[in-house]
């Protein structure tokens, strides 16, 4: 999970998220289902433009397993950090949106206050995490405090960090990375694992 600078809002979303916040709380109390949560668009702006704005953060990755989300990888999908059916008052937010890959979002409602945010300032993969160089696999860095360790352990898990053949996927990517002419790190599928490895 790399580090994340957070871009200001869009100015349509800063505008009216609260308002289309309220107004998906009212919905979602009368159906309680979370299907019927939809984008608003305001002056012709919405849900293409707010994917493009996320991809630009994370130079087109998943916010959370660094894999493209694209090709292998399920269709972009935007995230909400903390659920949009246990925080609806959020679910416009533009710190709250990221983008994500779908095996990743198969978090849905999932959340703990714990989970790490990787556009948090104090954010450092190293603080939470170690690479299993054997499996692919991340692990709570035992060197970090119980906190660290339980916050990586929970992020691990509610992401699938380690299912779905990520781990495979990041060892292949990397040897890939070492037996190419090594463009540039952005154009490659788990950055923070590659630049770990060479």
């Amino acid at each position: 999970m790399n580090k994340i600078e957070r871009t200001p809002a869009p100015q349509w979303l800063e505008k009216k998220w609260e308002e289309w916040g309220k107004r998906w709380a009212q919905r979602y109390a009368k159906t309680q289902l979370g299907s019927s949560f939809t984008w608003y668009t305001n002056q012709k702006k919405s849900r293409p433009e707010l994917v493009e704005k996320l991809a630009a953060m994370t130079k087109n990755h998943c916010s959370f397993c660094d894999a493209f989300p694209m090709g292998r990888r399920i269709p972009y999908t935007i995230e909400h950090f903390r659920p949009k059916t246990k925080f609806p008052l959020l679910a416009y937010k533009w710190n709250n949106l990221f983008l994500c890959c779908g095996l990743c979002q198969q978090k849905g409602d999932a959340f703990d206050e714990q989970l790490l945010k990787p556009d948090e300032d104090e954010y450092h993969f190293d603080h939470y995490f170690v690479i299993n160089w054997d499996s692919g696999e991340l692990m709570p860095n035992e060197g970090q405090s119980a906190d660290n360790q339980m916050r990586a352990q929970i992020t691990i898990q509610l992401y699938r960090l380690n299912a779905n053949g990520k781990p495979e996927d990041r060892l292949e990517e990397l040897n890939r990375w070492l037996d190419s002419a090594k463009p540039n790190i952005d154009e490659w599928a788990y950055r923070f694992f590659i630049e770990r490895g060479v």
